[in-house]
């Protein structure tokens, strides 16, 4: 028995230890961010589409569109599009008595995002054909910066194909306590994580960012070379965009300085729905691009940009090993406390460190967090203790989430997501 739980406590050791030698690059990037980024100097403009997918959004999409009014940038030099998928959805009539000049495309057929934009994009370069240097794909729940555009200008003149801007939770900035919830306070801070703590640094080495499907600039050229929008293969379309920017050694840039405000659901469950739906669709984007990534690495930076892609993949087999050693000792430490043995009270500290691990792990990530973004995280003094120190917990539910995409392969189907109603009123940007 002595022997077993020294062996447990050197796996515990031993894996850590090669866990953080694998993923100390990932590491790096949080600690990457610490003078604001470089801003190009540019005063060349550029014309833009603004694409909007608005399947049954109601008046979610009001204030974007009061946003997209308020924008400093030459309302000359950009159009909005919309689409949406019934000829009877309310928001056509919305968008048709708002003051913003916008079109609006009617996709009866759309599954997903993915064929939304793609329909989208066919009719306008039917009728445009290179008309636009760059298109925006901006979420109909999101909210824009009134300088948005102009920094997104400024930033597409370093002639890269894909830019990510910043992504920040509209929920943290209104006023109405109805806003915000532990789920959305929670989930919200996953956009710093993969901004800040990963494109940021990313962006700076040219590596591939992570190609966040809203608030995102593509350049017209890349849509004119796929007639259209052609990833449609799993819910997230953006994922699948990341996968080819890195197999296609498309160049991408991530823009600190332009705001693009999300909405975070008050509810557990549908932000559980949400995540679901997302972890699901990076899984699928693995088994239909790994392969191709896998053979095309014949250069340093096609094998940074699969680190990029796959580091999360370290942290599956840690967290997964560490579940292995503290399920197996907690029963280890039952049946030796049942025998009467000395040694049950080591077996319980194994599977209990094993946790402390995981939790460690999550709340130092929550931390960084915090601080890199606390701009933009207007929580009071206590709010914020609380979500530290619970947001590990959170996080951990993503174990039973991937447990279950690795383990079952459902269909891909899209769920509509609960929306939270905001009073143009109650929202406060920073």
């Amino acid at each position: 028995m002595k022997i077993c739980l020294i062996v447990m406590l050197c796996l515990v050791a031993v894996s850590t230890l090669l866990f953080l030698i694998a993923y100390k690059r990932r590491l790096s990037w949080w600690f990457l961010n610490s003078t604001p980024q470089e801003r190009i100097e540019s005063l060349e403009l550029h014309r833009f589409a603004i694409l909007i997918p608005a399947r049954n959004e109601g008046k979610t999409i009001l204030p974007l569109l009061d946003s997209i009014l308020k924008q400093t940038y030459d309302k000359e030099l950009f159009d909005v599009y919309i689409v949406v998928k019934e000829p009877d959805d309310p928001t056509i009539e919305m968008i048709q008595k708002h003051p913003l000049k916008s079109n609006v495309f009617i996709d009866e057929k759309q599954q997903t995002k993915g064929h939304a934009l793609d329909y989208a994009l066919k009719r306008i370069m039917e009728s445009h054909q290179k008309e636009y240097d760059g298109y925006f794909i901006i979420d109909a729940d999101c909210v824009l910066d009134s300088m948005f555009l102009c920094e997104m200008n400024r930033a597409f003149s370093s002639g890269k194909d894909v830019y990510n801007s910043k992504l920040v939770v509209k929920n943290y900035l209104n006023q109405d306590k109805k806003a915000n919830s532990w789920a959305s306070y929670c989930n919200g801070l996953i956009w710093t994580l993969m901004s800040e703590l990963g494109n940021r640094a990313k962006s700076d080495q040219g590596i591939v960012t992570m190609t966040l499907g809203t608030g995102l600039l593509i350049k017209g050229s890349l849509i004119e070379e796929w007639e259209g929008w052609p990833f449609q293969d799993t819910l997230t379309e953006d994922m699948e965009l990341q996968r080819t920017c890195a197999i296609k050694r498309y160049k991408t840039e991530y823009v600190s300085y332009a705001i693009c405000y999300v909405e975070e659901s008050t509810s557990l469950h549908a932000t559980n729905l949400r995540r679901n739906r997302w972890m699901t669709g990076v899984v699928d984007c693995d088994r239909l691009f790994d392969s191709e990534q896998r053979r095309g690495r014949k250069t340093k930076q096609d094998s940074l940009n699969f680190y990029a892609v796959h580091s999360l993949y370290y942290v599956y087999a840690y967290i997964g090993f560490l579940l292995i050693i503290l399920i197996s000792n907690f029963i280890l430490g039952i049946v030796t406390s049942i025998l009467g043995h000395p040694l049950a009270y080591g077996f319980y500290l194994i599977s209990f460190f094993s946790f402390f691990l995981i939790y460690i792990g999550f709340f130092v990530m929550t931390i960084r967090c915090m601080v890199v973004d606390k701009k933009y995280l207007p929580m009071k003094r206590r709010t914020k203790i609380w979500i530290a120190l619970t947001h590990p917990f959170y996080y951990m539910g993503y174990i039973g989430i991937m447990i279950k995409i690795f383990t079952f392969r459902k269909a891909k189907v899209w769920k509509t997501i609960q929306r939270v109603e905001f009073q143009e009123s109650a929202f406060k940007q920073v």
